[in-house]
């Protein structure tokens, strides 16, 4: 397990995106494969390095409410996974309520070779007892397109709850595309899953 992880279950960890070439350069091969591109930010929407650094850059160094985070596997960075807090704009679009402490989640496994081993599922798992406990999240939400089923159901295997259809809600690859809503709350997130271990962290 990497020294610098801030919750980790078993082999799979999250860290945070550093401001450094390695974590840049990891982001740009992972951005311009289009394996990953079809279904994260689209095929026609690669980002080499220069336009990893301008966009995730601010993130890194505190300048946004986006917090990126690097998912390891046997301490290896194999994929990535950000959350944020959700405004009053967004949840009254979502018909949630204004007063939820609530956090948007959204990631991807960069490295094909991992992909269906349920290491996405773990990590979403992870992140959703760190927010519950250490960000003291009421309510968690994530919206993959209707039609990634494979995101869907391993979403579900996390306890997400499908909320309902965002019509139009994403462009991707030149059409707007309906996402699912998907929701846990803290209550919904049971207490029988594995304890992360708790390492502090952002």
């Amino acid at each position: 397990m990497s020294g610098d992880a801030f919750c980790a279950q078993g082999d799979v960890a999250l860290r945070l995106m550093r401001a450094q070439s390695s974590d840049y350069q990891l982001m740009a091969q992972w951005l311009t494969d289009e394996r990953v591109l079809e279904f994260y930010e689209g095929r026609d929407n690669s980002f080499p390095l220069e336009r990893v650094i301008e966009k995730y850059s601010p993130r890194v160094l505190g300048a946004e409410r986006v917090v990126p985070c690097f998912i390891l596997y046997r301490a290896q960075p194999i994929g990535y996974i950000q959350y944020y807090p959700v405004g009053e704009i967004d949840l009254h679009e979502y018909g949630l309520p204004a007063q939820a402490h609530t956090f948007g989640i959204d990631l991807f496994i960069g490295e094909p070779e991992f992909w269906n081993r349920g290491i996405g599922t773990r990590a979403l798992t992870l992140l959703v007892a760190f927010l519950c406990d250490q960000r003291s999240a009421d309510l968690i939400v994530i919206d993959p397109e209707t039609l990634n089923t494979r995101a869907i159901r391993s979403y579900e295997k996390s306890g997400f709850r499908k909320l309902k259809i965002l019509p139009r809600h994403e462009l991707h690859e030149g059409e707007y595309r309906d996402t699912w809503l998907m929701a846990i709350s803290r209550d919904e997130f049971t207490h029988e899953r594995p304890t992360a271990q708790r390492l502090g962290g952002n």
